[in-house]
């Protein structure tokens, strides 16, 4: 596989490079400062499932699966670029997978590059080329192929814009994918006669202003993307957050969509620290999922049903091994649908080492068409600096039946090891019942690994 590939070529890199450097004299004061940051992780998954009849009593049959993933990621800090010294930074990360066992509708190897960039930096300018990700604001998250520049403005303002073509992950072309609500899902038979998606047609561009002074800050940003049958999502956001006091921090966030007029999300907040021990939070929200979805999704049309939320949040440390910690919030939907929800915990850390921690929380949720009660306690125990584990289990016990059945649990647990400075390897195991699956067996082992060479000159 091609990450495989990239892996054996970064571990290759990663050996060679101090041997680069050796020759370089230890005494040398002016050597040129870059870094080489590389991750990696290989995850084995094991899977069991035996789930329940379904609509009409329709059996479906158990089948097993072992997965195997390997992720890959480098990135190259503060090289000479064309723009002057330590301007230029290199950015890659990929990965691939492997389906042992019935992968059903899934391709038994796949693999994609997440992102593939250059960055250059020239004072308060920098410009990044190539493949990578916005997040937050009217963009929320995406992917694309393309450019991304940015400026500090001064006096605390600060600017970007991007744009460039959609990324379309490798599985939304796999045969048996399914687009969430897209008109073809109905009529779909043969899944390979679908055409390849155009990337012309996906297309994104967007932009965030800023400022940042005086322990607040603020900012608007607006996002448009585009699929094959027109506009996908047309956003306007803002954002702003005020500190007055180390005690006090208020703020708020709105999301618009432009084409329907009316707030995919709005809210404000308040946190404060009104006693030593005591942690406090409150927030107003109205939101409308629908408008999340794309556009071009039939479904978007099919609801416009928004709610509003006022909650609560609080944190309490009776003593430095013991904290008891709340939550609570109430939705009303229109005038006779309303739903709630509640949390209470309680956080034990005996010791001064804090080796062991353990938590115990009870939720109760009321929704509009059923609810829940459930109770989860957990236990984190760290053996040494380099050995530990964790227990959970979880009850669940529905107001009504689904299925016929009224119950669910979860039982999980990790053992984790640092064998060395780079490497750490993790094992877990779940064990599940519900309405849906007579059991969900699973483990996975992962080996995760990290190189951070020291600077040098001549590392790369």
């Amino acid at each position: 596989m091609r990450a495989r590939h990239v892996t054996n070529a970064a571990m290759a890199l990663l050996l060679a490079a101090p041997e680069a450097g050796a020759d370089t004299p230890a005494e040398e004061p002016t050597a040129d400062r870059h870094q080489l940051i590389a991750h990696g992780e290989t995850t084995l998954q094991l899977f069991r499932r035996a789930l329940m009849p379904g609509p009409g009593g329709a059996l479906v049959s158990e089948h097993t699966v072992a997965p195997m993933h390997q992720y890959v990621s480098l990135r190259a800090l503060d090289l000479d670029g064309p723009l002057g010294e330590d301007s230029l930074d290199i950015e890659l990360s990929a990965w691939g997978s492997v389906f042992i066992g019935d992968p059903e509708s899934t391709r038994r190897t796949d693999g994609d590059v997440q992102s593939a960039n250059v960055r250059l930096r020239h004072g308060p300018l920098a410009v990044r080329l190539g493949r990578q990700l916005v997040a937050g604001g009217a963009a929320r998250y995406a992917r694309f192929d393309g450019a991304r520049a940015g400026a500090a403005l001064g006096s605390g303002f600060d600017a970007d814009a991007y744009g460039g073509f959609t990324v379309l992950p490798r599985w939304d072309a796999r045969p048996g994918y399914h687009h969430l609500g897209a008109a073809y899902d109905s009529l779909l038979i043969e899944p390979n006669a679908l055409p390849e998606p155009d990337r012309s047609g996906h297309w994104l561009a967007g932009g965030r202003i800023g400022y940042a002074r005086h322990g607040g800050f603020a900012g608007l940003s607006f996002h448009e993307q585009h699929e094959t049958g027109g506009v996908s999502r047309r956003n306007l956001a803002a954002d702003a957050r005020y500190q007055p006091s180390a005690a006090v921090s208020v703020g708020g966030f709105s999301l618009m969509e432009l084409d329907a007029r009316r707030f995919a999300d709005a809210r404000v907040f308040v946190d404060t620290t009104p006693a030593r021990p005591l942690d406090l939070s409150v927030e107003l929200r109205r939101t409308e999922p629908a408008l999340y979805l794309s556009r071009q999704s039939v479904l978007s049309v099919f609801s416009t049903d928004g709610y509003d939320e006022a909650g609560t949040q609080l944190v309490f440390r009776a003593l430095p091994e013991v904290t008891f910690d709340g939550a609570g919030a109430v939705q009303l939907y229109d005038d006779t649908r309303r739903g709630a929800r509640g949390e209470l915990g309680v956080r034990v850390a005996p010791g001064v080492a804090q080796s062991t921690v353990a938590r115990l929380g009870f939720t109760r949720v009321l929704a509009v068409d059923n609810g829940y009660h459930a109770l989860r306690a957990s236990v984190a125990q760290r053996f040494s600096p380099a050995f530990t584990g964790t227990v959970e289990v979880y009850g669940y016990l529905y107001d009504e039946a689904i299925e016929r059945h009224s119950t669910s649990s979860v039982l999980a647990g990790t053992l984790s090891y640092q064998l060395s400075e780079a490497l750490r390897v993790l094992w877990g195991s779940s064990l599940a019942q519900s309405p849906y699956a007579r059991f969900d067996a699973q483990t996975l082992l992962r080996a995760a690994y990290d190189f951070d060479l020291a600077p040098r000159r001549g590392a790369l």
